[in-house]
C-alpha cells in the first residue's frame, strides 16, 4: 500500500502507467472506521498479489487531491483500471464485500486477458 501520493500528477502517473487495478482509499489518522477498514484493504491487496495497487490518501495531508475528487466522507474507495475511473464502482463506508466484487468484476469483464496479467508480473514480479 503506498501512503505518500503528494500530489494528482503522481496519481495520474500511477494510475496511466500501472497495469494493475489501482484503488484510491481517502481516509484520515482520527477516523475510526478507515482505521478498522485497513487492515481489510491490505489483507485484499495481498490475496490480489500483482493485480492491485491500494493508495491510501490522508485528506488532511492532501487536502488538494481530495478536493479534487470531491471526497465529502470517509472510508471513500475510488477505482481506476486501464486508466479509466471507474465511477459507478466508487465505495463510500467501510464495505470491504463491495471491494472485493468491485475488483472480481473488472478482471473478468473489464480485463484485457492475459496482456495485463504479464504487464503486471513484469512490472511486480511475486517474491
Amino acid at each position: 500500500m503506498i501512503t505518500d501520493v503528494g500530489t494528482i500528477e503522481k496519481i495520474k502517473y500511477i494510475v496511466d502507467n500501472d497495469p494493475r487495478i489501482v484503488i484510491l482509499n481517502f481516509s484520515a489518522n482520527w477516523c475510526t472506521p478507515c482505521n478498522m477498514f485497513t487492515p481489510e484493504l491490505e489483507s485484499m491487496e495481498a490475496f490480489y498479489k500483482n493485480r492491485i495497487l491500494i493508495i491510501k490518501v490522508d485528506v488532511q495531508r492532501y487536502p488538494r487531491v481530495a478536493d479534487a475528487f470531491n471526497i465529502v466522507a470517509m472510508p471513500t474507495l475510488i477505482f481506476f483500471y486501464n486508466k479509466i475511473m471507474w465511477k459507478n464502482m466508487t465505495i463510500t463506508g467501510g464495505d470491504i464485500g463491495q471491494a472485493y466484487s468491485n475488483v472480481n468484476v473488472l478482471l473478468t469483464q473489464h480485463n484485457d486477458g492475459e496482456t495485463a496479467l504479464k504487464r503486471s508480473l513484469i512490472y511486480n514480479p511475486p517474491n
